[in-house]
């Protein structure tokens, strides 16, 4: 008797489970879209940018007048942006998703589109969930930049110098896809790279106006790192993986690869244990 009990059973909690699935379902409003107009501070002083978002579409683009400009559209009630403001502080921050309740559709709206000023260095700091990014940072002054994501695909480029030393570029992720282009550009000091599995594209375009560090650490993943003619590149293989694959003229001894060019030295310590990575050295 209890046998013939079990399927009716498990039939009505399939169901309830059904049924609270689309109970929970993320409730939207109307899309609403807040204007950005952020003057410059009253100094020259390093101002910090901070910017938090739950999760969505983000932007970022160099050359506005004020200090940051742009929209936020969004349409759950609980992504209203909150901002705070100092002599040399802005920042813009929604809540934690872990505060949100319901699951996302394909109606949820969550996009950041923002523009920052070049006429100030900028100690730039970039905190969200799961996320499609693209962050042009051309020619701004970043004396720091930090970015943590969840799950993310991420676009990051510099296509001119940026015109000051950048002490450290750190780059947090979990399993993700992310491009970075021109790091030769972007005159950091120190850069550190940590993430899950997922594929990654670091391009040292640029040219180094100082000796730079990168230390590397990713899980299983497919790392490419490319190399232009003419820099000075030392990457030392400091985890257990051997899939390491090259292009271009490297010369190899004991897990260290290097380009032997003159000039500043850039330094990469790589750390993994399983994936691909692919060194490219450009004639």
């Amino acid at each position: 008797m209890k046998k013939q009990l079990i399927l009716p059973v498990l039939a009505l909690i399939i169901a309830g489970i059904a049924c609270s699935i689309q109970n929970v379902q993320m409730e939207t409003i109307d899309t609403q879209i807040v204007e950005i107009s952020e003057p410059l501070p009253g100094n020259n002083d390093e101002t910090k940018l901070m910017f938090q978002m739950t999760g969505g579409e983000f932007s970022i683009s160099p050359g506005t007048e004020g200090l940051v400009e742009g929209t936020i559209t969004y349409n759950v009630e609980q992504w209203e942006p909150e901002f705070t403001r100092s002599s040399n502080l802005f920042e813009i921050k929604q809540v934690e998703p872990l505060r949100i309740t319901g699951i996302p559709s394909d109606e949820v709206k969550n996009k950041w589109d923002l523009s920052l000023t070049r006429n100030i260095p900028i100690n730039l700091q970039i905190e969200g969930g799961a996320s499609d990014n693209d962050f042009d940072l051309t020619g701004l002054q970043l004396t720091n930049l930090t970015i943590k994501q969840g799950a993310s695909d991420t676009s990051i480029r510099f296509d001119s110098p940026n015109p000051i030393v950048m002490e450290e570029l750190s780059y947090t992720t979990g399993a993700s896809s992310a491009e970075i282009l021109g790091l030769g550009f972007a005159n950091f000091k120190r850069m550190t790279l940590s993430g899950g599995a997922g594929d990654y594209t670091l391009d040292f375009t640029g040219a180094l106006l100082q000796d730079a560090v990168v230390d590397i650490k990713a899980g299983i993943s497919n790392i490419t790192i490319i190399i232009p003619a003419g820099m000075n590149a030392v990457i030392i293989n400091e985890g257990t993986i051997s899939n390491i694959n090259s292009e271009g003229t490297w010369l190899l001894s004991d897990e260290t690869y290097t380009t032997m060019e003159a000039g500043m030295t850039l330094t990469i310590n790589l750390d993994m244990a399983v994936g691909n990575v692919n060194l490219i050295h450009l004639d």
